[in-house]
């Protein structure tokens, strides 16, 4: 970094054209173009592997999702129940834990089919290949969340170095110093400078230093140079930014200032920047987020896939019950009917017709040419002796 941003200026330069730092207390000397670089501060650190944890497979879903996921599980499961259960006989007859196992055991299959469980009624079906389609979602979802976060790298937060008593670095020279002791309240001790790249590179890898804090231009070119280890973190503190120098009162500062904004709304600076670095802009702050708090899963983003199976379930149960209503009116009216014939045949007997014989454990035919049955007496004409 050039130190000339003295009152010893005098006039020696008509422009200064460079990396030159445009801060308050040098437009007392100079007037500054444009800026024609982001501005801004950033905390470069050095990549580390995430740390294990035991339980991670649980962090792609946060705990709404989880209880909601267990109880459509759940509710699925009970409703395929009590469907199949109503022409099993030997589930009907079985004991409340074997009965509870096979809900969980139906919904269990509908995830991982398995040879010979098949469902006996259209409506386990449809509420099963419903499911299974939301699980299915569920389940891509919760894998590609987690592989996420079993990838990314772990960087280090900027709270806990700022309150540490650990080094960090930057440019030999720079406003940054000022704004470290001054703002971010860093002691002079901590600080160490440097005045290249591969200076920062191996004062991170050592352990020399725990954070660099760069200007976003120089972090650019930094994450350009070194492609691996190495990230942006933390907040942009927006101080500082590159522009050209020039004498006071001169023109050329505001013709410069024009050019400058033209290139920008053109996109041409842009496109510059990116062509020079071979990276996107947001390089530096691809990684900001990248290890600390990756996306958990909430209900917010699958509540349609949960209201769908839900509904289906809920509307097979209520057709079932339906259905099951129906059957036993019907059967209810055939037994009032066959009812109310048995009491118009009996009404038409004799008397010694009427009189039933009394026999056990068989069927015997009256010498009238009449069928007694013994459990029910019932009464049947026959035509035939």
């Amino acid at each position: 970094m050039m130190l000339f941003f003295l009152p010893t200026w005098e006039k020696n330069f008509d422009a200064v054209v460079g990396d030159v730092s445009i801060v308050a207390n040098r437009t007392k000397y100079v007037d500054f173009s444009r800026r024609y670089t982001e501005m801004g501060v950033r905390m470069l650190v050095l990549e580390k592997p995430k740390a294990g944890n035991a339980w991670m497979f649980v962090k792609p879903f946060t705990k709404s999702m989880w209880a909601l996921t267990i109880a459509i599980f759940l509710y699925n499961g009970l409703i395929v129940w009590l469907i199949e259960k109503a022409g099993d006989e030997e589930l009907k007859s079985s004991s409340f834990s074997s009965q509870f196992g096979s809900l969980v055991w139906l919904s269990v299959t509908a995830l991982f089919p398995i040879h010979g469980e098949k469902l006996r009624s259209n409506l386990s079906r449809v509420t099963m290949v419903v499911w299974l389609f939301v699980a299915l979602v569920l389940i891509q979802s919760y894998a590609a969340n987690l592989t996420t976060m079993l990838t990314v790298t772990q960087l280090r937060p900027t709270s806990p170095i700022l309150s540490s008593t650990d080094y960090v670095g930057c440019d030999h020279g720079s406003f940054v110093i000022s704004y470290l002791e001054n703002v971010l309240h860093i002691s002079k001790s901590r600080i160490k400078t440097y005045l290249s790249g591969e200076d920062y590179a191996k004062a991170l890898r050592s352990g020399e230093i725990k954070a660099a804090f760069l200007e976003l231009a120089f972090i650019k070119i930094f994450l350009d140079e070194n492609k691996r280890g190495f990230a942006a973190t933390g907040p942009t503190y927006e101080i500082g930014g590159y522009g050209y120098a020039f004498s006071k009162g001169s023109p050329l500062a505001e013709n410069v200032s024009d050019e400058i904004l033209r290139l920008r709304e053109s996109g041409k600076l842009h496109k510059l920047e990116d062509h020079l670095l071979m990276v996107p802009s947001s390089k530096s702050s691809s990684s900001d987020t990248g290890g600390q708090d990756t996306a958990r899963l909430s209900p917010d983003s699958f509540w349609g896939l949960f209201l769908i199976t839900f509904g289906t379930s809920t509307l097979a149960l209520l057709l079932f019950l339906v259905s099951r209503f129906h059957d036993n009116w019907c059967l209810k009216k055939q037994h009032q009917d066959e009812h109310v014939l048995e009491k118009d045949d009996a009404a038409n007997l004799t008397p010694s017709e009427r009189a039933p014989h009394t026999v056990t454990g068989v069927v015997v035919h009256d010498p009238d040419c009449w069928h007694v049955e013994i459990q029910q007496p019932k009464f049947v004409r026959s035509n035939t002796c």
